[in-house]
Order: structure tokens, then C-alpha cells, then sequence
């Protein structure tokens, strides 16, 4: 029988067992062992027992790890550390399992807490390994690498895999408050290292769900998680720019993109042929690679989430990470960024689906009841306060400059910046005398750095995408205009016509190809729902500031009062970023326009669920025609006029009528006919939500007719032309209303007899709530009226003008293409603006000059002229509609002696450019199907504006409405440059002959002019009065008599009152010397008044008297 083993014989079989070493080189059994000699000899000499034990292990293992033992052994310090361990897990397991049961309970502790001795020193060991992997000598793998491969293996088939928890816990354990961060910083970017080598940011390479779950199975440990934050690879300082997506920790994981720039064998992979499918099965492909993307970011939502709820402190540098990566990378959000310099569209898509996530607890409440926990002056408190006590660490000064250099909504940078050091100055004296300012907590912290994470992600995507369907549009648009037209080429230039066109056609095919690539992320529905509901949170923001009792959404919101001319809004608001608003709208834009049916569904999604029969606001029914209707009707919060412009574009978007169903022939009020064509629901749901909402009926309509005239003015260099678009969007959306209910022509009608002194009109409403100061809205309907008549002038003008180009250009075209013998081109096309532009290649270039290069000329001319006119003609179009519609409804503003004059010679003018010898010119080929261009609508409309402002609405008009059509009749007769009743005639003719109008509203034009003949006996007195007038007595610009003279104090000038209103709503300046002037300057003369009535008295007299 063999004796039994003393303790210490069996730790020393034990140890040596594991860690594969020996002190007795003459044991048979310990053959394959490593002989510690230099060891052995140490402890003899010591006059100890050769035997390994707890107090000896760590010397034994040092001297195993050596460079004489390892280069011995052949493998690495790592390796040999993990196969120690692991030889004692199972040692341990043993005793603890079925082969222990036999042992004394008090010896077989005795030899596990032996064993775990051992298992912590080699665990402090690998640490150490990890940590610096030069302290000892290596010779075989490194032990991020090991750990990686076991994190991505199975654990079914591989046995370290299936130990790595308990590994996990032991290192996590051992080094919490040791290092930690430094000992899994070399695992994680080993991870990082592999999802660059195995994946290149592809989703379509299958190693990245093993590279996720190995991370998700790493910070699965909370003593982990929460050291990831302090790792010094989670935010270098040297790291910025694209570098986020390499050079830091996470990067390459959030750098896994579903994006065609990302990833471009995702274009090859999936959409190669998607052009020519079925929407059906393009639907499909979109499903597969959303499911994909969908997978990666919950994957990186659960790892992020693990970080921000670790501690305060990860939390916070958690936030940081994400701020200076969004600092670093704010050109991403500009027009011309170069996208080599910043994170590509994957990485900002999924940092910010992470905040969009992390921020659901508040933004998915029905009721929003932590609104009021997002702090207005997160900006200044937060963001700017540097490394003061609660702030951030930020030493290269990244996080502040991106957030002081935001352009604000209502306030410059130098406004701006005096705020900012006013309240830093504050924050920091109420720190010192409270012992420390409370810092935001993590509602505000996520809140903001959700919107500038959806700022510099998906909304600047967004916009690249609008970008490129605009490129698609016009590559298809010039490849159409070039290929249609051959017979215009010269001989060599239509040879090579076939081989260009094809390389065209390749481009417009990848084009198209990324464009379906894009829509698979861009237009997911989950993606945008999710995007929503944060957007639903910001707008109930955003109101709840300017809400009079600011306790929106608790209780129903209330319109701010209308601040002065000079008011501004609050400090804090005006502090605000700009984009917080910008991107609200222009994903409200985008929305509208390319995926109408998140609008609904989001609306049905949030605000549901609501406990107490609390159903919360929804978004689209709730929330945004509120939005809308706030910010257009209180302009003064929002500075840029864009952003105004924008709301307006999501108004005509949601009240959409088509063209097609437009009753333009405008003689009554109820001539809009029914819609019938088929629209997307959420136009209807929208416009209902107006009809129900009391502050769109009170405030909607004054807000766009005020806002008509205020675009007159936008700062930017294309003020001029970027204001007729905005109007014809009022003009649409109006349009829309009107036709809806009768309410809306009401409220129109109600605004407008605010001009009318004495009306009781001007200071009640029937039933709605009064809106806007009368004084004020008396001058915004003088410059509208004025408005209107000068864009009709000028629109018109412009129409006809590139219609004549036209006509003249085709007309030589048409000759040209009769030359069969000459051999020289007629044109040089316009060949598409694309990098691949084969003209600069030298192709379809003969060099010919001369002739030739203004037939080329011709081309660019007709180019340019159809473009200009197919918007021009819109615009005209819906302008004088606009005419004929109001002057109708409110005819007296029309007749104002401010604006009579003019407004009688402008329709006089078109009046002969649509009846008289110049519309022979206006004859183009299919012109209303390629410009949209009906005269015969124009024509209808304009004679009804004769009729509404020239003849009375009923039988028993007023003495003042009496006056009023006798001052436009006297007007349009006194007009010697246009008026005659031979134009009158040939306008009647054509609407009769074409059936325009019916023989009660022909009648009626007859009418007007024959009021117009009396009106010229009239209009002759006049002139008389004029020629015999003194010079003092005359307006210095018109030369016409004076009425109600007044001084300008500028320069000293007497002007007619009428004349000069009517020149300061088109240049408030002084006609004299260009100085600035406004009515209320303007200086009665009451005594020269009255000087000039008695001496026209007296004239008048005389005259009648002489013709008696």
C-alpha cells in the first residue's frame, strides 16, 4: 500500500502538476516537467524543503517565465499562463465534483483555496501580459490575440471558449480598481482589428455577427462595461475626423455600414440589376439588408447602453466620446465636404441610432412628462463649461468650439459669445457659493447630443440624397435633350453620338443603381418612425419655450402676444442652436416629399398607450400643425427666413392640390371644382387636423399673407428670385384652403378689411380670436397689394419674354433642320455636368467656330429659355390667379389711392400683351403641355380683375365703394400708354369666341368699359388741371397734381402722400438722396392742401364755365 501524501507533498505534486515544472529533476514521474534548477538550488540553500507551495509559487513562476524557460519550452507567456490556468480550473473542478466527495471537507478546502491561490496569480499574471506584453520574452502569441479567437469561436468546439466567463470575472475581479482598463484596452482593439481585416465595414461579409458577439460577450461583464469608458483607446486625443472610425476603441464597430459608400460590393451584391425589377422585388432586397443593418444596431445599442448605465462617470465619458467625435466631424453637415476627411454615412447612421435608442425612455412617453427636465441653456451650461465641476474633459478644446460656433436661432456669434461668458461668469459664482454646481442630468445631456448626432448624421445624409436625385433628374434630362436631337449634330459629331450616349447611359445606370442602394437605409420605415418620435419630443420642446405659460404639453398650448418691431424673443431661446429647428423641418420636408407614410404611421405609434385616457400628442395630427402654425404666425422667433420658407414648403405639401384640378377662370367665388384625382391620405389627415386646430383657423392665414410680403427681404445674394418661389407656395397653399372651407375665405376677407378705415371688420372677428395689431397689418396689406402687382409685372414680363426666345430659336432650328445639303452642324449640344463629361475629352468636337459657335449659343439659349420658362409660367400663372382671386373677395385694398395708379397701368400693359398685336408672338410649339403656358386663362383672369375692382358687387354699393371704383376707372382711362377700347374689343372677342366666359360675365366687361369712356372726360379734366398747374402744386416724380401734400424731412421735398406710400412699400429710402424713410416720418402741409383745392375749385369752374 502506498503511504498517503503529507499536505505539503501533495501542493507540491499539485502546483508542479499545473504549471508543468519541477524542483526534483530525479522524480521519474516529473520527466516531461520544466526543472526549475536556479530555484531548487535558491531554496536548499535557504535550508528549505525543494518543494513548490503557496509561498514559493510566484518565485517558481517567474523563473518559469524567463527567457532561458520559455525559449526551452517554445511557447508564449500567454499561452502558457492560460494552459496553467485552465489545468487548474480542472484540478479545482475535480476536487469540487465526484472526486473530491471522498476527502475530508477540511482537507479538500484546504487544497482548492491551494489551487485558487494559484488560479489568482496566474490570472494577475495574464493581466500583466495583457497590460505589457514586452515584460516578458515572447515567443508565441500574444494574449489579445488568444482571447480574441476564444471570444469569436464556439464554445462547442472550442474548450477555452467555454471558460472564458469564468476567465472574464476572475481578470475583471482582480484588476477592478488595478488596471482593468489597460488590461481589456488589447482585447478590444484586437476586436476593432478584426472587424477591420475580416469585414472592411461590409455587412455582407459574415464574420461581423461573430465580431458583435464577441464584444456584446465582453461587456456582458458590468466590471468590464464599466471599465471600456476609461480604456485609453476609448477617446485618444490624437484621434479626429474620420480617424473616430479606426482610431478609437468602438470605431470599427460603429463603422459597419449598410451604406453604398461604405460598402460598395453592396451595390454589386444586391442591386446590380435593381433599376430593371419590380418595386416588389426591390422591396425585397431593401428587407434582407435592413434586417441586417437592424441586427447591427441593436447589437451596438445593447453594448452602448452597458456604458452609459455602468456608472456617472462612464456616463459622462460615454458623452464626451460622442461630442468630440460629432465636434470633430461637423463638416459633415455643410454643402461642399469632403467626405475622405470626415466618418462615413454608416458610422453617423449608427451613433446616432444609438442616442436615438438611449433616448426612448422619454421621447416614447405618450405624455412627454420629462420635458421639463431638458434644460434651454444646455448649451452654455454643459457644453461650454470645459473641465469646470461637472463638465467635460476637454483639454484640445474640440466639444466647445463646435458648440460656440453654432449659428443660433435668433442671435450672432458676437451676441452669442457675450451671452455665453456672461453665464459661465454666473454658473461659476453660484458654484463657489453653493459648493459646487449640480451638473445637467442625463435627460438634457441625451437630448441635445441626440439632435447634433441626427444633425451631423441622418439629416446631412438626407440631404445628399436629395442632392443626387436632383443629379439623376438633370443627367436624365440632358441625356433625353441630347439623344432626341441627332439630325443637329455635324456629321463627325452624330458618328460618335452612339459610343457616348452608351457611356451616358452606363453612368446614369451606377447612378441609379446607388441611388436603389441608398433607399434601402434612407427610406426604412423604422429608421425614419424612430427619427420621428425624437423629432415629435424636439417640436413639444421647442413650443413648450414659447408657450405663454410654458407648461405645454400639460396643458393646452397658447400663443405667444406679437412681439414689437424691435422686441426680440427671450435670451435663452435666442441662444438656441439653429439646427435644433432646421432639422425638425427639413425632416418634416423630407418626409412629406419622399415617405409620406411615416407621417402617418408615426402619428398612430406615438401617443398611444397614455394611462388615465391620456392618448398623448401625435405627431402629425397634433404636434406638427401646431409647429407650423406657431412659427409662421410669431416670425420674430426664428431669424433665418429660410427656415420660415421651409415651413411654408411642408404646408403646401400637406394642403396639395393638383394643377390639373385648378379652376382658373375666376368670376365667382365658388369656381373651384371638386378634387378628383388621386392624393396620398396624409394630405387630407393633415389638412383635417388644420380644420380642427382653433389656432390654425385664427392664426394660419394672416401668417402666410404677412409672411408674402416679409420674403421680400431674405439677406442671401439670391433674394430676388428665391422670393417668387416661396410665393407661389403661399399662393398654392392658399389656393388649397380656400377650396377646402369657406372658413379660410373668411379669415382672408376679415384680414384684408383691416385696410378699410372705420370698417368694423378691422377690429372684430365672427366667432375666431383676433390675431395681429391692426396698424401693423394695414401696412403689411398696403406692400402685399403692392407685392402682387409688381411679381405679376415682372413674371409676365418674363414668361413672355422667354417664350418670344423660344419661338425664335425653334423657328431657326426648324429652318436649320430644312438645310439637307448644308454640312456644317446647327447646334452644339449641352452635354451633361458630370465628372465623365466626354467634351472635355476632346470627343464631339470638330472645331468648327463661327456660325457654329452661335448656333451652340443657340442651344445654351434654349436651354436656359425653357428652364426660366417652365418656372416663370408657373409662377405667373399662380400670381395673377392670386389677382383675380382677392380682388374679388376684397376689392377695396386694390383700389387704394396708394396703389391705383399703377396697379390700372399694369393690367393695361399685359392687357396688350395677351390681346394685343404682340400675342401673335406667344405662339410656341405645345406650349401648354411643355411650359404649362395657357394665355387664354391669363386673359380670362386678368379681364376679371377689370371687373371686380371697376364695377359694383350688388346694386346698392356704398358711397365710399362708389369712390373706390370710380379711382380705378378714372385710373385705367387715364393710362395713355396702353388703355384704348380697340384692345378692349380684341380682348372680348377672343373670350367670347373661345367661350372663356358666359354672356353675364361678358356683359359685365362691356360695363367696365363703358365706364371707363365716361371715366376719360373725367381723366381729361385732370390732364387739363396738370398742364396749368404751378410747379409747387405738382408731385415732383409723377408730375401730377397734389391732393394731400406732406414734407419729406430726408431732403426737404414736397411730395403727394399717395405717391410717395406708394414708392416707400417698394424702397423705403428717400426718392432724393437714397435716405432712409418711412411713413410715419412724412410731415402733413395742411395749409398748402388746402391752397391746392381752392385753386382746383377755381379751375374746374372756370373750365366748365368755357365749354358751356
Amino acid at each position: 500500500m502506498r503511504p498517503e501524501k503529507t499536505f505539503e507533498q501533495w501542493q507540491d505534486d499539485a502546483l508542479s502538476s499545473v504549471l508543468s515544472v519541477t524542483l526534483d529533476d530525479a522524480n521519474p514521474k516529473r520527466s516531461g516537467r520544466f526543472y526549475l534548477k536556479e530555484v531548487a538550488e535558491e531554496l536548499r540553500e535557504e535550508g528549505a524543503l525543494a518543494l513548490i507551495s503557496t509561498a514559493t509559487l510566484e518565485r517558481v513562476l517567474v523563473a518559469r517565465l524567463d527567457e532561458g524557460a520559455v525559449v526551452t519550452s517554445g511557447s508564449g507567456v500567454f499561452e502558457y499562463l492560460l494552459n496553467s490556468w485552465r489545468a487548474v480550473h480542472t484540478v479545482v473542478g475535480n476536487l469540487c465534483g465526484a472526486k473530491g466527495k471522498g476527502l475530508d471537507p477540511s482537507v479538500r478546502e484546504a487544497r482548492v483555496q491551494v489551487l485558487r491561490n494559484a488560479q489568482e496569480l496566474l490570472v494577475s499574471y495574464m493581466g500583466l501580459a495583457l497590460q505589457l506584453p514586452d515584460m516578458f520574452p515572447q515567443t508565441g502569441r500574444l494574449g489579445r490575440a488568444i482571447i480574441a479567437d476564444a471570444l469569436l469561436a464556439d464554445s462547442d468546439s472550442d474548450a477555452l471558449a467555454g471558460l472564458l466567463p469564468d476567465l472574464l470575472t476572475q481578470l475583471s475581479t482582480r484588476f477592478t480598481d488595478d488596471g482593468l482598463p489597460e488590461v481589456i484596452a488589447p482585447i478590444v482593439s484586437e476586436l476593432g482589428l478584426r472587424a477591420l481585416l475580416r469585414t472592411n465595414h461590409s455587412l455582407l461579409q459574415p464574420g461581423f455577427r461573430q465580431i458583435l458577439a464577441a464584444l456584446d460577450t465582453l461587456t456582458t461583464n458590468s466590471q468590464i462595461a464599466q471599465a471600456v469608458p476609461h480604456m485609453p483607446t476609448f477617446d485618444p486625443e490624437d484621434c479626429a475626423g474620420r480617424r473616430m472610425q479606426t482610431g478609437t476603441a468602438l470605431g470599427p464597430f460603429l463603422a459597419l455600414s449598410g451604406f453604398p459608400a461604405g460598402d460598395e460590393s453592396i451595390i454589386q451584391v444586391y442591386y446590380a440589376d435593381a433599376p430593371e425589377r419590380s418595386r416588389q422585388d426591390r422591396e425585397a432586397l431593401h428587407g434582407s439588408l435592413r434586417t441586417t443593418v437592424q441586427f447591427l444596431q441593436a447589437a451596438l445599442f445593447e453594448i452602448a447602453n452597458r456604458l452609459v448605465r455602468s456608472g456617472v462617470e462612464e456616463r459622462k465619458l460615454t458623452l464626451q466620446l460622442t461630442l468630440r467625435t460629432l465636434a470633430t466631424n461637423a463638416l459633415r453637415s455643410g454643402m461642399q465636404v469632403d467626405m475622405a476627411k470626415v466618418v462615413d454615412d454608416g458610422f453617423a447612421d449608427n451613433l446616432a441610432s444609438v442616442w436615438l435608442r438611449l433616448s426612448e425612455p422619454f421621447t416614447n412617453d405618450p405624455g412627454l412628462k420629462r420635458i421639463d427636465r431638458i434644460d434651454l441653456d444646455w448649451v452654455s451650461l454643459r457644453a461650454m463649461r470645459g473641465t469646470q465641476a461637472g463638465g467635460l474633459d476637454d483639454e484640445q478644446g474640440q466639444i466647445s468650439t463646435y458648440w460656440r460656433e453654432l449659428t443660433r436661432v435668433n442671435a450672432d456669434k458676437e451676441l452669442a459669445d457675450a451671452y455665453l461668458e456672461r453665464r459661465l461668469k454666473e454658473e461659476e459664482e453660484n458654484s463657489a457659493s453653493n459648493n459646487g454646481a449640480v451638473p445637467p442630468g442625463f435627460i438634457p445631456d441625451c437630448f441635445f447630443t441626440t439632435a447634433a448626432a441626427l444633425h451631423i448624421g441622418t439629416i446631412s445624409t438626407l440631404t445628399r440624397y436629395k442632392e443626387m436625385l436632383k443629379r439623376i433628374g438633370r443627367f436624365e434630362s440632358d441625356i433625353e435633350r441630347i439623344g432626341g436631337a441627332p439630325e443637329l449634330l455635324s456629321p463627325m459629331q452624330r458618328a460618335g453620338l452612339p459610343m457616348v450616349m452608351q457611356r451616358w447611359k452606363d453612368q446614369l445606370q451606377m447612378m441609379r443603381r446607388e441611388k436603389c442602394a441608398l433607399d434601402a437605409q434612407i427610406l426604412d420605415p423604422r429608421r425614419l418612425t424612430n427619427t420621428m418620435v425624437f423629432y415629435r419630443l424636439v417640436m413639444c420642446f421647442l413650443l413648450r419655450q414659447v408657450d405663454s405659460r410654458g407648461e405645454f404639453p400639460y396643458k393646452p398650448f397658447v400663443m405667444p402676444g406679437e412681439s414689437s418691431e424691435t422686441q426680440l424673443p427671450a435670451e435663452k431661446w435666442r441662444m438656441l442652436p439653429e439646427f435644433l429647428i432646421e432639422d425638425v423641418i427639413e425632416f418634416m420636408v423630407f418626409n412629406t416629399a419622399y415617405a409620406p407614410d411615416t407621417l402617418i404611421d408615426a402619428a398612430a405609434q406615438v401617443g398611444r398607450g397614455g394611462s388615465n385616457g391620456d392618448m398623448g400628442l401625435r405627431t402629425f395630427d397634433d404636434v406638427l400643425p401646431l409647429f407650423v402654425v406657431t412659427f409662421l404666425a410669431r416670425p420674430k422667433y426664428i431669424r433665418n427666413p429660410y427656415l420660415k420658407a421651409k415651413l411654408v414648403d411642408i404646408l403646401h405639401m400637406l394642403t396639395y392640390r393638383d394643377p390639373r384640378e385648378d379652376d382658373d377662370y375666376v368670376d365667382t367665388l365658388g369656381g373651384n371644382i371638386p378634387g378628383n384625382l388621386r392624393l396620398h391620405p396624409s394630405i387630407d389627415q393633415f389638412q383635417s387636423s388644420l380644420d380642427e386646430n382653433a389656432l390654425a383657423r385664427a392664426y394660419l392665414v394672416p401668417a402666410l399673407l404677412r409672411f408674402y410680403v416679409d420674403i421680400e427681404q431674405t439677406g442671401a445674394s439670391s433674394q430676388f428670385y428665391d422670393k417668387f418661389n416661396i410665393r407661389y407656395y403661399i399662393a398654392r397653399t392658399l389656393r388649397a384652403l380656400w377650396a377646402r372651407h369657406p372658413r379660410y375665405v373668411e379669415a382672408t376677407r376679415r384680414f384684408f378689411m383691416q385696410s378699410i378705415a372705420g370698417s368694423s371688420d378691422a377690429t372684430k372677428t365672427t366667432g375666431e380670436t383676433t390675431t395681429g395689431s391692426v396698424t401693423r397689418d394695414q401696412r403689411v396689406i398696403e406692400e402685399f397689394v403692392a407685392r402682387l402687382m409688381t411679381d405679376t409685372t415682372y413674371l409676365l414680363d418674363e414668361s413672355l419674354s422667354k417664350l418670344v426666345i423660344i419661338r425664335d430659336i425653334e423657328k431657326r432650328q426648324d429652318e436649320q433642320r430644312g438645310r439637307v445639303d448644308q454640312p456644317e452642324p446647327a447646334v452644339s449640344p449641352t452635354v451633361p455636368s458630370t465628372e465623365t463629361n466626354p467634351s472635355s475629352g476632346g470627343e464631339g468636337n470638330d472645331g468648327n467656330d463661327g456660325e457654329n459657335e452661335d448656333e451652340g449659343d443657340d442651344a445654351s439659349r434654349l436651354q436656359d429659355a425653357e428652364r426660366m420658362a417652365q418656372s416663370y409660367v408657373s409662377l405667373a400663372h399662380e400670381t395673377v390667379h392670386m389677382l383675380a382671386f382677392l380682388s374679388r373677395l376684397v376689392p377695396r385694398p386694390f383700389q387704394a389711392d396708394v396703389v391705383v395708379g399703377r396697379l390700372a397701368a399694369m393690367l393695361n400693359y399685359n392687357l396688350d400683351q395677351l390681346a394685343g398685336p404682340k400675342c401673335s408672338n406667344l405662339r410656341v410649339r405645345d406650349m401648354q403641355q411643355r411650359f404649362s403656358f395657357n394665355p387664354r386663362v391669363l386673359l380670362s383672369e386678368l379681364t376679371s380683375v377689370y371687373v371686380h375692382l371697376g364695377l359694383p358687387a350688388n346694386d346698392m354699393p356704398s358711397d365710399e365703394d362708389s369712390l373706390a371704383i370710380k379711382r380705378f376707372v378714372m385710373s385705367v382711362a387715364a393710362d395713355d400708354r396702353s388703355y384704348s377700347t380697340e384692345l378692349f374689343d380684341k380682348a372680348y372677342s377672343i373670350l367670347e369666341r373661345r367661350s372663356l366666359k358666359d354672356e353675364h360675365s361678358l356683359q359685365r366687361l362691356r360695363d367696365f368699359v363703358q365706364s371707363c369712356e365716361e371715366g376719360k372726360v373725367d381723366s381729361d379734366a385732370v390732364e387739363f388741371l396738370e398742364s396749368n398747374a404751378p410747379d409747387n402744386y405738382l408731385d415732383p416724380l409723377l408730375a401730377s397734381l397734389m391732393t394731400d401734400p406732406v414734407r419729406l424731412p430726408t431732403s426737404d421735398n414736397v411730395m403727394d402722400l399717395a405717391v410717395i406710400k406708394g414708392q416707400l412699400l417698394s424702397d423705403p429710402r428717400d426718392p432724393f438722396n437714397r435716405a432712409p424713410l418711412t411713413v410715419d416720418m412724412l410731415e402733413p402741409l395742411p395749409e398748402l392742401k388746402k391752397e391746392i383745392l381752392e385753386w382746383r375749385d377755381r379751375m374746374l369752374q372756370e373750365r366748365y364755365k368755357s365749354q358751356q
